[in-house]
């Protein structure tokens, strides 16, 4: 953006026209902004970043402590050439679950399958969760595809990823599925 600048010497009146030239090619360019930038919904499109760190709300992604809130969707392709590294974890290896949350918030969840685990309908495509089993039991497969009874040993592990409607297994360790 070139704007000309009006001198300490200069009169106003003979600047009148350089004064608004200058606010004419500062709107222009606001415009051009606000096509990428909606100040309203506070949303940026139609940007390509190449960086090594970016910032989302308060959570930077590219340190070793990355991290992204819960409310924060990209909603496009996302490429990174890095590690990801899942956190959050409910429950310990001491002391696990005997229910789960209706949401589940976190990665991995140690539980006491003693209990017989019930796992909700996810209804987020492409959720991925781990349950670690602190106490052999049952994980109740209604909402597992292609599974009728799901039963875990002590530190047995069921990894599983969700179309939004089931839940489908990955991996699993020490686990009997049926």
């Amino acid at each position: 953006m070139a704007v000309i600048e009006i001198l300490g010497t200069d009169s106003l009146s003979s600047s009148r026209i350089t004064l608004n030239d200058n606010f004419t090619s500062l709107e222009d360019e606001i415009s051009n902004l606000k096509g990428y930038l909606d100040p309203s919904a506070l949303t940026l499109t139609g940007v390509t970043v190449s960086t090594s760190q970016l910032t989302v709300g308060s959570s930077v992604l590219g340190t070793s402590s990355a991290t992204i809130g819960v409310a924060t969707t990209i909603s496009a392709n996302l490429t990174l050439d890095a590690s990801i590294i899942k956190s959050g974890i409910s429950g310990t290896s001491s002391a696990g679950l005997t229910a789960l949350p209706a949401t589940l918030a976190h990665s991995t969840y140690f539980v006491d399958a003693t209990a017989q685990i019930a796992l909700a309908v996810s209804t987020i495509v492409g959720q991925e969760i781990t349950l670690i089993a602190q106490v052999s039991g049952d994980i109740e497969a209604t909402n597992v595809a292609g599974a009728a009874s799901i039963t875990l040993t002590q530190n047995g592990t069921l990894t599983l990823r969700s179309d939004g409607t089931s839940w489908y297994i990955i991996g699993s360790y020490g686990a009997t599925i049926a």
